[in-house]
């Protein structure tokens, strides 16, 4: 091959390469979306075998989820998001102005995952697929509502959540994170505790953290609750 060959072909890898490459990083939430507002959520603690929920939403107002990402410490997390039933499988249909995340790690250790939003303007969704008159459809999405609390050194922090008295709790989460831009350091997640308790119609949560938390953790816990109409 000639100088000048390889670097012909030289040049169209790179160009196939940037062709290929998400757009903004490595992240693709905002992919295939012209006008795409980019929310960054938090680092958020997955503990071994289990499954966490964090809600994550676009700026208030200013649209609905139409796409979707994640990054994550380890393969191990898996992460998947809760979406509404409807035709065409689209933004306004499928997602709201905020989305459900679910995680669960295989990992024998604590590991982490940041969920990533891209939002588009609100537009008209569209319609309902019917259904035969013999059967039922199903009933309202269920509207979730969360609630953040900052958690510092040493600090106690409570909080609750609830629905109207026209909706019925069905169900709950708590979840530790923290607001780092890099992967925070793990070890941090055994000096945050959060537990919830449900009554009624709330949940109440009691967050506390120990002496040793570094500051520059960042640490929060979000309590949520699932609703329905």
């Amino acid at each position: 091959m000639t100088a000048r060959a390889a670097l012909l072909a030289l040049v169209v890898a790179l160009a196939a390469a940037a062709a290929l490459a998400p757009a903004g990083g490595a992240t693709n939430e905002c992919r295939g979306i012209t006008a795409c507002i980019r929310v960054v959520g938090p680092w958020v603690v997955v503990p071994p075998n289990q499954t966490v929920h964090y809600l994550l939403a676009c700026p208030r107002g200013r649209g609905v989820v139409g796409g979707l990402d994640a990054q994550a410490t380890s393969r191990a997390v898996r992460v998947g998001f809760d979406g509404r039933l409807g035709s065409p499988v689209s933004p306004g249909v499928t997602t709201t102005g905020y989305a459900l995340f679910s995680a669960v790690s295989t990992s024998p250790k604590t590991e982490a995952f940041q969920p990533l939003l891209g939002c588009v303007p609100t537009q008209g969704g569209g319609g309902r697929s019917t259904v035969s008159a013999k059967v039922t459809p199903t009933g309202p999405a269920l509207v979730l509502r969360s609630h953040i609390v900052v958690i510092g050194p040493g600090s106690l922090q409570f909080a609750k959540v609830g629905c109207l008295p026209e909706e019925e709790l069905v169900g709950s989460w708590s979840a530790i994170a923290f607001r780092t831009k890099n992967p925070p350091a793990l070890t941090n997640a055994t000096l945050v505790h959060a537990k919830k308790i449900v009554s009624g119609r709330r949940v109440v949560l009691t967050a506390s953290a120990t002496d040793r938390l570094s500051i520059d953790a960042h640490a929060i816990v979000q309590v949520g609750a699932e609703c329905a109409p």
